[in-house]
């Protein structure tokens, strides 16, 4: 249930971020910059946030050039920003309440498709997911948790720097947890056996 874990998933994700600092900080700057110049922002972002998801389920450390090793994404990443960003954008002129709708509603839609799948199939899983949910006051609750990094991050760029991979690392176990994936405990909870 997402609604009885955010406070472990916060904890979670402090301690990937931790783990993983100097990567996610390096990686995060490689994003920024790619958004000062618009066109490779959005194919950074999923790059790492791709990068993020596998490292959380297989625990191996990030690294922060693969925010933008990954040629192939870069349609897609763009994709993903118009197919969603447009309909969130003129929900939220629409007087807040359908932006809100519509970013609930394709919540786990950029982690689908960060697992591969096309845009539109991750859009429409999506909705599927969030269809399927009898507590949807859980997605709004982590999506609160969202905004409240979002706004966190306009304060300055180095709060920025920091809430970006927060978010990536949060939104990446929100979709762990959901579909039941299997995560590898952060390296700080890892115990040698002898």
């Amino acid at each position: 249930m997402l609604d009885l874990q955010i406070d472990q998933r916060f904890k979670r994700t402090w301690d990937f971020f931790v783990g993983n600092a100097t990567a996610l900080l390096l990686g995060s700057l490689v994003v920024l910059a790619g958004f000062l110049v618009v066109i490779p922002g959005p194919w950074f972002a999923f790059n790492l946030l791709q990068e993020t998801l596998e490292c959380v389920r297989t625990g191996r450390p990030v690294r922060w050039q693969a925010a933008y090793e990954r040629p192939g994404n870069f349609l897609k990443s763009w994709g993903l920003t118009l197919a969603m960003g447009i309909p969130i954008a003129l929900g939220f002129m629409l007087f807040v309440v359908p932006g809100v709708l519509l970013a609930l509603f394709w919540f786990h839609a950029p982690l689908l498709a960060a697992e591969g799948r096309p845009v539109l199939e991750s859009l429409a899983e999506g909705g599927r997911i969030f269809q399927r949910r009898k507590d949807w006051a859980s997605y709004f609750i982590n999506f609160l948790v969202l905004v409240v990094l979002s706004a966190v991050a306009g304060a300055t760029f180095l709060a920025c720097l920091v809430t970006l991979p927060l978010s990536l690392i949060y939104l990446a176990y929100c979709h762990t947890d959901e579909l039941g994936l299997g995560t590898v405990p952060p390296l700080s909870e890892r115990r040698i056996i002898v």
